[in-house]
């Protein structure tokens, strides 16, 4: 005889603001390091399964950083040194330390000037 109790429908997911703060979750470490993260944090950052994460340990605490995966044609962009040079182009364009060109002639014009 099939069950004919109404089932009861999962909770609805209920999207956080980024600054909410949850309230301490404890958890375990099982067999092989593997820890769960409780699912209203999962949410809360916006992991899911499969998504990779960065480990670091900071001031004794163990941190959990979901990571961006980036194609390997473009990690040159990700380095130090370039992060700088866009940080640097980044202020330049804040303070209007910029020159504008209305034509190609006149931005060729300006390279050759240099």
């Amino acid at each position: 005889m099939a069950d004919t109790k109404p089932r009861a429908s999962r909770p609805r997911r209920v999207k956080r603001a980024a600054s909410s703060a949850l309230a301490p979750v404890r958890g375990s470490i099982r067999t092989k390091g593997v820890v769960t993260i409780p699912q209203d944090i999962r949410h809360q950052v916006d992991l899911n399964e499969g998504d990779e994460v960065i480990f670091t340990v900071e001031d004794g605490k163990v941190v959990l950083t979901p990571a961006a995966v980036v194609p390997r044609d473009q990690t040159w962009f990700w380095t130090p040194d370039w992060q700088a040079k866009e940080t640097e182009a980044e202020a330049d364009i804040a303070t209007s330390r910029v020159t504008r060109h209305e034509t190609d002639e006149e931005f060729l014009a300006s390279l050759d000037a240099d």
